[in-house]
């Protein structure tokens, strides 16, 4: 998905009570593991592979959070990768906590990546993510993102994914 440009960005809408929205810190490694076991439901997402993955990658300029009560809910990152997407900002490894969905967590995660991506200069911001992620797409919708149909069943898909949105209310 590609948000063609980063003109208009809407301000940063306030977190529920208890929220917190800031950048990544070394403490929060742990935490920040454990949110993306949860929300992907993959084991694999240990400290080491958060360190090889995000902290120590150099192609991500950003790691925003959201905190409550001490703990990672909710997570986005800030990515440039020039060689595939020249002069975009991808939106790298969206997550949010089950128990926290529902808040528009995502949506203001998100935003804070999109916001930062014009602060760097980028010209757009693209992203990558599975058809079955139906609240993810609908807030990349909702922020200005339109589907790129890159391979042949991309029209087919995105299809299926636009009757799925309608079909569940999203």
């Amino acid at each position: 998905m590609r948000r063609p440009d980063l003109k208009n960005l809407p301000a940063m809408p306030d977190l529920p009570e208890g929220y917190g929205l800031r950048l990544y810190q070394e403490s929060d490694l742990d935490s920040l593991a454990a949110l993306l076991r949860d929300a992907f439901e993959d084991p694999q997402w240990t400290s080491q592979r958060v360190q090889e993955t995000l902290t120590e990658a150099t192609d991500v300029k950003a790691i925003y959070v959201i905190e409550f009560a001490g703990q990672i809910v909710a997570t986005a990152s800030a990515r440039l990768l020039p060689d595939a997407f020249p002069n975009s900002g991808y939106l790298h490894w969206l997550a949010v906590a089950p128990g926290h969905r529902g808040k528009q967590l995502g949506y203001s995660i998100t935003l804070a990546v999109l916001h930062r991506f014009a602060q760097m200069g980028c010209k757009d911001a693209v992203l990558e993510t599975q058809d079955e992620r139906l609240a993810a797409i609908k807030v990349y919708q909702s922020l200005g993102f339109v589907p790129v149909h890159t391979h042949a069943n991309h029209a087919e898909r995105w299809g299926r994914i636009i009757d799925m949105l309608a079909a569940i209310g999203l």
